[in-house]
């Protein structure tokens, strides 16, 4: 399978979706190449998940999202990222479990990723 394939699927809460969905975010806040258009792709494929109601109430089903490794090592840059730009806050403990756990997700689906 190529890099490029959309042949693996991650189920995911609505939370992580948004969990995510920030980090895509700060990525393109910091203007991280994104030649390819992948940050957008990824985050449309997101978001189109669940529909508006549920983005509001937060509340929904797990669902999954098609994915690729090329977008596991996008997400997995962004969320070590954030994890160098949080160290000086008092919640960098938290930060790094939940990046360590996501990291663990995408391993499941994607071996040797991190």
């Amino acid at each position: 399978m190529s890099s490029d394939s959309l042949g693996e699927t991650m189920m995911l809460p609505i939370e992580g979706a948004a969990a995510l969905r920030q980090i895509l975010g700060i990525l393109s806040d910091h203007e991280v190449e994104d030649s390819d258009g992948r940050l957008d792709a990824l985050d449309r494929r997101l978001v189109l998940a669940w529909n508006s109601q549920e983005w509001v109430s937060m509340s929904a089903t797990e669902r999954g999202i098609p994915m690729s490794r090329a977008d596991a090592e996008l997400l997995v840059r962004g969320l070590r990222f954030t994890e160098m730009m949080s160290t000086h806050l008092p919640f960098f403990d938290q930060v790094c479990a939940v990046s360590d756990w996501i990291v663990t997700e995408l391993e499941d689906i994607f071996p040797e990723l991190g």
